[in-house]
């Protein structure tokens, strides 16, 4: 619904600037104008997507990722906080179904 008014706006910085401040939508019509429409459009549906994903992300702690694995009956449990937040690795159990 926003999308015809960011590309209505495309050649107005000032313009850009108003439409954002009402908008959700992510758009790239000031960084590379040289994307035709289409680009322009599915690069605003990803980044917009992407950025309002974090309010659903459910953040969990080592202990919190270490006592699920082992309710589940994982072996060989490793997990460590990491670059992207909590890592961990597991096994399934020997004879455990695919």
């Amino acid at each position: 619904a926003f999308f015809p008014l960011h590309r209505l706006a495309k050649h107005s910085f000032p313009l850009q600037m108003a439409v954002s401040r009402v908008s959700p939508l992510l758009t790239y019509y000031h960084a590379y104008p040289q994307l035709d429409d289409r680009l322009q459009y599915e690069w605003a549906l990803l980044d917009t997507h992407d950025s309002l994903t974090d309010y659903y992300k459910h953040f969990r702690t080592v202990p919190q990722i270490r006592a699920t694995l082992a309710g589940l009956g994982a072996e060989a449990v490793w997990v460590a906080r990491g670059g992207n937040g909590v890592e961990a690795r597991a096994r399934r159990p020997a004879g455990a179904g695919a």
